[in-house]
């Protein structure tokens, strides 16, 4: 499902900090990391593997709160560091608004500003990444605009688009506002009052070295178009009747198969690699419904038979879906004192 969305690999610097401030030396996590430097563009799919991987590590509810709150600007490359550069708050929620492909290339984000207050959003034009992906971004906006300005800031209300864990009290008190889950966008809302409020460490001349440079690099990414999520919502309404090929997907968007090759190389996607990642994302969803079984989870993902949905997500968790199902729901109901 997320194939052809990144993030920029400077990211790999926050793991490491939140690994290090766990005392914990996770070597196979941390060669995962070591494989994506600060200036590679790094797969979302890449991403979220990681954060997995650090949850299974880590097993710990609001986990995303724990790393997000270990950002700093340099985590976030050249658009931090132009957010530290700015004059005001407000300066710097413009600039994010126009770079933040720099950091998070995937769903795109919607900066509004009245007088009721400043609206930062996120739709799910290109799937829902899930609730610890999403608490982590989240945790990590909210850290860093809390450490461009010389007074501490809390936003008026944050919204999820995710399902509302067990337990919602760590978000209202990390955020510090009212939270709320299930939500069409995320959302981080503040005061207008904080647009004004000056940066900590603004320097004019060296914002227009970085936005200089900020430009060059937005420039250099490959420009988006409406086809990779027309081609993903393909692919799922044909997973629901049975295995998807590219022939019928072709025809499906109203194209030859030649021509949907050569539109997915021009984004350098396979077809076969990108089925594979719609089918994992939508099954990590559909499993997260109890009321799901998982005879109909493997009908909706395109599988004729429930063991070959078993043996495709052995292969992508080294669980069985039974026991990631288990797994998460002991998860959610295991006291939070126990954890």
């Amino acid at each position: 499902m997320f194939g052809g969305l990144y993030v920029s690999g400077a990211l790999t610097g926050l793991l490491h900090d939140f690994l290090d401030a766990e005392g914990l030396a996770a070597p196979h996590c941390r060669a995962r990391l070591a494989a994506w430097p600060p200036d590679a563009r790094m797969p979302l799919s890449e991403w979220l593997g990681l954060l997995e991987l650090i949850a299974d590590i880590v097993p710990r509810p609001a986990l995303g709160l724990a790393i997000g709150q270990r950002v700093q600007p340099r985590h976030a490359g050249v658009m931090g560091y132009l957010g530290l550069s700015c004059d005001t708050l407000g300066e710097a929620l413009l600039r994010f608004a126009r770079y933040h492909r720099l950091v998070y290339d995937g769903n795109p984000v919607e900066v509004d500003i009245a007088t009721e207050g400043v609206r930062i959003s996120w739709g799910i034009a290109h799937g829902k990444p899930g609730q610890l992906p999403d608490e982590t971004a989240i945790a990590a906006f909210a850290t860093l605009t809390r450490l461009l300005v010389d007074q501490p800031i809390c936003a008026q209300r944050v919204e999820f688009v995710n399902a509302a864990p067990d337990d919602t009290s760590p978000y209202e008190t990390f955020f510090g506002c009212p939270v709320s889950f299930a939500h069409a966008r995320t959302t981080v809302q503040f005061s207008a009052d904080h647009l004004a409020l000056p940066i900590r460490y603004r320097d004019p001349g060296l914002r227009a070295l970085l936005e200089q440079q900020a430009e060059s690099l937005l420039h250099a990414l490959p420009q988006r178009d409406a086809f990779e999520t027309t081609l993903r919502q393909a692919l799922i309404r044909q997973l629901h009747n049975g295995e998807p090929t590219l022939e019928g997907i072709a025809h499906a968007l109203h194209v030859s198969p030649r021509t949907l090759q050569r539109r997915l190389a021009e984004r350098q996607l396979q077809f076969k690699p990108l089925l594979e990642t719609t089918r994992r994302a939508l099954a990590h969803d559909y499993l997260g419904d109890p009321n799901l079984a998982l005879t109909e989870i493997a009908l909706l993902l395109g599988y004729s038979e429930q063991s070959a949905f078993s043996r495709a997500f052995r292969r992508w968790t080294g669980q069985t879906p039974k026991a990631f199902r288990r797994q998460g729901s002991q998860t959610r109901s295991e006291p939070l004192a126990n954890r």
